[in-house]
């Protein structure tokens, strides 16, 4: 379909530099890197205070 489309183009898009899908694709990369580690990150402060024996925050 994709094929379809493009050939029915007359010309090839231009695509500006703010437009770069490497700098949304590391925005989302770094974006659930810092999520997924700020999870485990709470998950091992939530298993110190069980050791503790404070209250379990969960």
């Amino acid at each position: 379909m994709l094929a379809f489309i493009a050939a029915r183009v007359p010309a090839p898009a231009q695509e500006t530099a703010d437009r770069d899908p490497g700098f949304l694709t590391l925005t989302f990369a770094l974006a659930r890197i810092v999520r997924r580690e700020a999870a485990v990150a709470f998950a091992r402060h939530c298993a110190l205070m069980e050791a503790a024996g404070g209250p379990n925050p969960m």
